[in-house]
């Protein structure tokens, strides 16, 4: 495929979206990428949509045309790989925005990764690498929620999908190659059915940063406030930050019954902005938990890898490291730190369990069933450690 610069096409109009539409249905594969905003929002503000087929490059206004079916009829149209290169936040850009995700997918880092290009690689790193060509860096700060749209914009933005397709193409003959093209194709139905997973907001307690070191009371706490926080976050479509950010509502957590107001402006956590707004809300999410008998408290969380462990995780990382040098790839494409502290809990509590990731698919033939008979060895190791 050339990698001339495809000329770009602007649409406005339900005009412009009927007769792009129709070249869309005649093409077996397009490149996709999405400028949004999202500064004082919960949710992403989609503010442009690029698109190129090789041919010809079309950047659609989604200010001018909000829901714009042609578009979303290509998104779900099965015939149609949609390429994109980091599209967890495109993914979920499109679906707030459009009700519709990018199917077939095919994101270039994933499969970058997977031909042993480094882990998260950036567009200009795999143009560079795959294309021979360096892009410059521009725009990537820009208002584009902006009219009219700079000229150094529509090119920024032109630029970012005119290469997607012969990076695709370069891509998938080494995946062929190395006989890993279903790795991606497997990945790819992961992140979609990710992306259509509504997260409940009772459950984002349970992401906030050192929840695992509080008790069971303290846990109902967390839970109640992040599930408040949430559904004001979403109603309102706020940042969950502009609110009340996760490490006040922890420390908040922390703090021991009977609670005044008194005692909430003397502990000195919350702005006196959010003590105005939300000092009541506090006091009681307090008074409900503290007035309750206790048994529906979440159950506490899993504790941080114990420092004696750090044996048992290094161990399991040369194992995945090992496996990673045979294939070059990178160890993270294999296992992530969080799934290797998983198991290493597993050994710790006397009972040997892969994360999910691990246990099934391509990684576990690749490197899950080498960890998991390495971990039953560890295990093994640990009980007799503790009989002695």
């Amino acid at each position: 495929m050339s990698t001339d610069y495809a000329p770009a096409i602007m649409i406005t109009d339900n005009t412009a979206l009927e007769k792009a539409a129709q070249r869309w249905q005649e093409i077996d594969v397009i490149a996709l990428d999405t400028e949004f905003i999202r500064t004082d929002t919960f949710y992403p503000i989609l503010a442009l949509i690029q698109l190129c087929d090789g041919e010809t490059t079309w950047l659609l206004d989604p200010l001018a045309l909000p829901k714009p079916q042609g578009l979303i009829d290509l998104l779900a149209n099965p015939k149609v790989v949609k390429v994109l290169h980091s599209c967890s936040e495109d993914l979920e850009t499109l679906a707030h925005s459009l009700g519709q995700l990018p199917d077939p997918l095919f994101d270039t880092q994933t499969a970058a990764a997977y031909c042993g290009l480094g882990f998260s690689v950036g567009y200009r790193g795999v143009v560079k690498e795959l294309v021979g060509v360096e892009l410059d860096k521009h725009e990537t700060r820009s208002d584009w929620l902006q009219r009219p749209l700079s000229t150094s914009q529509l090119s920024y933005a032109a630029e970012d999908v005119h290469y997607l397709l012969p990076v695709y193409e370069a891509l998938v003959e080494r995946l062929q190659r190395q006989q890993r093209l279903s790795w991606v194709e497997e990945e790819m139905l992961v992140k979609l059915a990710n992306s259509r997973r509504v997260v409940p907001a009772d459950s984002y307690y349970t992401r906030v940063k050192g929840a695992w070191k509080l008790d069971r009371r303290g846990l109902a706490i967390l839970k109640a406030m992040t599930t408040w926080r949430e559904d004001v976050a979403r109603q309102d479509n706020r940042p969950r930050g502009r609110i009340i950010a996760d490490k006040d509502l922890l420390t908040l957590a922390f703090l021991k019954p009977p609670l005044s107001m008194g005692q909430l402006k003397g502990a000195n956590i919350l702005h006196p902005r959010e003590l105005r707004l939300y000092g009541e809300k506090v006091l009681s999410v307090f008074a409900d938990i503290d007035g309750s008998d206790g048994k529906d408290f979440p159950q506490l969380l899993p504790k941080a890898i114990p420092r004696e462990h750090g044996a048992l995780l290094k161990s399991c990382r040369k194992v995945v490291a090992a496996v990673a040098e045979k294939l070059a790839l990178a160890p993270e494409v294999l296992a992530r730190k969080v799934d290797l502290e998983f198991l290493v809990r597993s050994i710790a509590y006397g009972e040997v369990k892969l994360p999910e990731i691990l246990a099934n698919g391509w990684r576990y033939e690749v490197v899950g069933e080498a960890l998991l008979n390495h971990a039953s060895e560890l295990q093994a190791g640990v009980t007799t450690a503790k009989e002695q």
